[in-house]
């Protein structure tokens, strides 16, 4: 009989299972090990929620302009325009919001423990976009959090003032 279980299955598994499993397939005992920090499993294209002590952790060390972009996410419970977001800084291209996307994304994965590397903490409303009139470029469009991630940028970063 030969059984397999994948790296994602075994995580999904309790610790105690995952101790006895290990235990029998090594043939003597062993420590429990630490739980991954995020063990739903992750939605792809779907920003995850956030608790407040996560969301105190993405935001410690941000520049500047990243916090006020994410207090306007505070702000406007989770949904802003990517003109607003573009304003906040005087930027003009789409493009320009690619630094804090990436920045924020690497953060949330480094500390949810996301090795898939699936997760986004912000996702673009692709019913919302607005096009040119030759359907070419991308005029506005809305960014989003979750409900829940709004809410707790918004204790985390005072109340989304800024």
């Amino acid at each position: 009989m030969r059984l397999v279980i994948e790296q994602e299955e075994f995580r999904e598994l309790s610790s105690d299972t995952q101790k006895e499993l290990l235990e029998r397939f090594a043939g003597k005992h062993v420590l429990a090990g630490t739980k991954p920090r995020y063990q739903k499993k992750i939605p792809i294209r779907r920003p995850i929620d956030i608790s407040e002590e996560q969301a105190k952790r993405l935001v410690h060390g941000l520049s500047d302009d990243h916090r006020r972009r994410l207090q306007l996410f505070a702000r406007k419970n989770g949904r802003v325009r990517m003109k607003e977001i573009l304003a906040l800084t005087g930027e003009k291209d789409l493009r320009a919001t690619t630094a804090f996307q990436s920045e924020v994304t690497r953060r949330l994965r480094r500390l949810i423990h996301n090795p898939d590397r699936v997760a986004q903490l912000i996702a673009w409303d692709i019913d919302a976009t607005k096009w040119d009139d030759k359907k070419t470029t991308i005029v506005d469009g809305v960014y989003y959090v979750s409900p829940r991630t709004a809410a707790q940028l918004k204790t985390c970063l005072k109340g989304g003032k800024g």
